[in-house]
């Protein structure tokens, strides 16, 4: 499967659409019922609202975006500190990034009878895509940002924190929508698809040659 052949439909949950559904499950990140995860100390992001972000007025998705980028710091080094819990060291290197999709691969839980992730794992899809997109912004720094995308009501990302300003394709509204592209994937894992398993890597350098 291509790099970004999936956007073509809603992503069924994010941390914004999973709301309270992850602080229902933060008994098992505390009580220790997930036990294959160190998960000591891993507070999940809190996106201050339950409604998928297309349903919400233009204000509300704008004040959505502003306190999860004010957030993003903070949650990388949250992701950083589970990982570093769990003998993982977080880094963009090769290296690096190999060992970080090994670790996804091998420890995302879910559902498969429902297709959904266990809900702290979307806390943590939206944190590793929150470092992802930052390693892609990287790579063409003047170029690529972070934006809330408002370029119409029926595309898939829209008013949800993508990735744009591409220098290399025709289309002005194309855009990296990271966070879909995790979710799918551990989607696609708990349901015991066969995925590539240098996905994060091969995002970055697919997007990077299109800056």
């Amino acid at each position: 499967m291509g790099v970004f052949e999936e956007w073509n439909h809603r992503p069924c949950w994010s941390v914004v659409e999973a709301g309270s559904r992850i602080a229902e499950e933060q008994h098992s990140v505390d009580g220790g019922e997930l036990m294959s995860v160190n998960w000591d100390g891993y507070v999940a992001f809190d996106p201050g609202g339950t409604r998928p972000l297309h349903e919400v007025t233009k204000r509300e998705a704008r004040a959505a975006f502003r306190r999860l980028m004010a957030a993003k710091d903070e949650r990388v080094g949250a992701l950083r500190q589970l990982l570093a819990q769990n003998g993982v060291v977080l880094s963009s290197e090769p290296e690096g990034l190999t060992a970080l999709n090994d670790w996804f691969r091998s420890e995302v839980e879910g559902e498969r009878a429902t297709g959904r992730l266990l809900p702290v794992w979307y806390a943590v899809v939206n944190d590793l895509a929150l470092f992802l997109g930052d390693a892609i912004i990287a790579t063409s720094p003047d170029n690529l940002k972070w934006v809330m995308f408002d370029k119409g009501a029926r595309d898939v990302a829209f008013q949800r924190h993508v990735i744009m300003g591409f220098s290399g394709v025709a289309n002005p509204k194309y855009n990296v929508d990271i966070d879909f592209l995790v979710a799918t994937y551990a989607h696609r894992i708990i349901a015991g698809e066969q995925v590539e398993t240098d996905a994060f890597a091969t995002w970055i350098e697919g997007a990077a040659a299109k800056a």
